[in-house]
């Protein structure tokens, strides 16, 4: 009883810095998951049953990633999603990580040029990946872009090394199609050589490409806190559907 009265707190705690659309979520899940937390605790081992999330706001620092519509930078919106996404998974009981929570990256103090540094930065978030305890997760946030205009749509990228990660990424894809985006018809693709985090990742691993900064509807809304409010919902309820 201590315990679900402690979830109720949490989850009135979230509503409180939800967007609407997320309030209005969180009301609709909040039973089953009272329900599912509960049963997680009572099965749980001496460690507990709840894994451990590393979320990865991709880029930073000097790394901007890509420039969208008006000059709108990457990074910035990678940042804001992942602080939303961490909050909600805070509140519905799960321990995470950030790789970074302010503009700045993770490069060695010692790395020369920029390319050192950017190997090094990429090196040292795998390696806070690789420390994850067993059953731990990798999920990494960032936006797309595209040379046509009309490309939109949140798309989920998985490891091919671990069966788990592609679980993972059909939960949040199909969470954020079902509670933001009905329209979207794109498929989680698997990870080539080009996405070196989950080309090398062991633990399951996702990489979410949140929407397309090209588009410019699509930038529009993805710079208001309410949709980033939505979005960091719909891709935690994915993790949420991961665990059932």
């Amino acid at each position: 009883m201590k315990h679900i009265i402690f979830i109720r707190f949490r989850l009135r705690r979230a509503l409180a810095g939800a967007g609407i659309f997320a309030a209005l979520c969180l009301l609709t899940v909040a039973g089953i998951f009272l329900v599912r937390e509960a049963a997680w605790e009572a099965a749980a081992g001496p460690h507990g049953a709840v894994p451990v999330i590393l979320l990865d706001a991709g880029h930073g620092g000097e790394d901007g990633g890509a420039v969208g519509v008006g000059g709108l930078v990457e990074k910035d919106l990678n940042l804001a999603v992942t602080l939303k996404l961490d909050s909600f998974l805070r509140a519905m009981g799960y321990e995470t990580i950030m790789t970074r929570t302010t503009d700045t990256d993770l490069h060695d103090s010692a790395a020369a040029g920029l390319r050192e540094r950017k190997t090094t930065d990429i090196h040292n978030r795998f390696h806070m990946m690789e420390a994850l305890p067993a059953g731990g997760l990798f999920v990494s946030i960032h936006m797309n872009k595209f040379g046509q205009a009309s490309a939109r749509g949140t798309q989920v990228f998985y490891s091919k090394n671990n069966p788990e990660s592609i679980v993972l990424a059909e939960s949040i894809q199909q969470s954020v199609v079902r509670l933001l985006q009905p329209e979207n018809h794109r498929q989680v693709k698997p990870a080539g050589d080009s996405i070196y985090l989950l080309f090398n990742a062991q633990k399951p691993a996702v990489l979410v490409e949140c929407g397309f900064i090209s588009n410019p509807g699509e930038a529009a809304r993805l710079q208001e806190d309410g949709y980033q409010n939505a979005l960091a919902f719909a891709v935690g309820c994915g993790v949420l559907d991961y665990r059932r």
